[in-house]
């Protein structure tokens, strides 16, 4: 089994007081288990603690709706932390894309060295209000959203795109007008259930997506949408994890965490596990890939 050098490319740190979400009543829910697990600081030093011995050597912290309107305000406190310890080396922060003053938010972020791009969720599920984040499912198809890409683009970032299956035709639309900006799908493109019909809806838009060059697919949140008391199979994750490789190529696939959310369900020592396990099949050059090599070439690490 793989035991080379891993990047985790999606978990968070926090001071509970600076993310209000964590006090305040959870609207829209999207975790399924009660945020009272949440509910405390969870900082680098926590986060290293939770790597233990699985050969960490690299991380991205991902924005986790720090204090509003601050949003520089997190890259700066992020970038603080990586200048005194050895993470994170990464941060992906938040802008609201379609805002009027979006040039000057990104000019605030690339201030900071470890900042390399935005992550705004635009998840929006046809049955579930809970999983609405925004006011409709092409929400990302607007004019002001376009021009705000085009101002990623420009510094050379990228944008991390959050949403579900029923949304992927509004991705595809989007890639398409920015073939020159690089797109990241997070958390496997939010497979909602490992039954055959959910599966198979994911399954079929996770391939048309595949046919964008510049779409790369991070493999993280292995129970973000899971609402039962039991975390997800090892078959289930096995054959997402392999689809997305057999579709995109391991070279455009990497792994991630999500802690502390994940820790709700599992510790980051069986998140690491399953995840080696599910490519057991794979090339060692494809294991590489998925745990280091391609996250390092996405994020600009080397």
């Amino acid at each position: 089994m793989y035991d080379g050098p891993i990047i985790d490319t999606h978990h968070h740190i926090w001071i509970v007081k600076n993310y209000p979400w964590l006090t305040a009543a959870p609207s829209p829910k999207i975790f399924g288990s009660s945020y009272e697990l949440l509910r405390h600081d969870y900082l680098v030093n926590d986060l290293i603690k939770d790597f233990g011995g699985n050969n960490i050597v690299k991380s991205i912290h991902e924005q986790a709706h720090y204090n509003p309107p601050d949003h520089i305000g997190e890259t700066k406190w992020l970038q603080s932390i990586a200048d005194q310890n050895s993470y994170p080396n990464g941060i992906v922060g938040y802008a609201d894309i379609s805002a009027s003053d979006i040039a000057c938010v990104l000019d605030g972020h690339i201030k900071y060295p470890n900042f390399r791009g935005i992550r705004q969720v635009v998840a929006w599920h046809p049955s579930k209000p809970e999983w609405q984040i925004v006011d409709r499912p092409d929400y990302c198809l607007s004019k002001k959203f376009h021009l705000g890409l085009e101002q990623l683009e420009i510094r050379g970032l990228h944008f991390e795109l959050q949403g579900f299956p029923n949304q992927f035709n509004f991705f595809s639309k989007l890639i398409t007008s920015h073939q020159s900006l690089r797109f990241c799908l997070v958390h496997g493109g939010l497979l909602v259930g490992d039954d055959e019909v959910n599966f198979d809806e994911w399954r079929r838009g996770i391939e048309m997506l595949s046919q964008f060059k510049n779409l790369y697919v991070k493999c993280s949140g292995l129970n973000v949408l899971n609402w039962t008391n039991n975390p997800r199979s090892l078959e289930a994750i096995t054959r997402q994890y392999n689809a997305i490789i057999d579709m995109f190529g391991a070279e455009r696939c990497f792994f991630g965490s999500n802690f502390p959310v994940e820790k709700i369900k599992i510790s980051y020592d069986t998140v690491i596990k399953l995840c080696k396990l599910a490519l057991i099949e794979r090339t060692e050059s494809e294991v590489r890939a998925f745990f280091h090599d391609s996250a390092d070439d996405f994020y600009r690490l080397t």
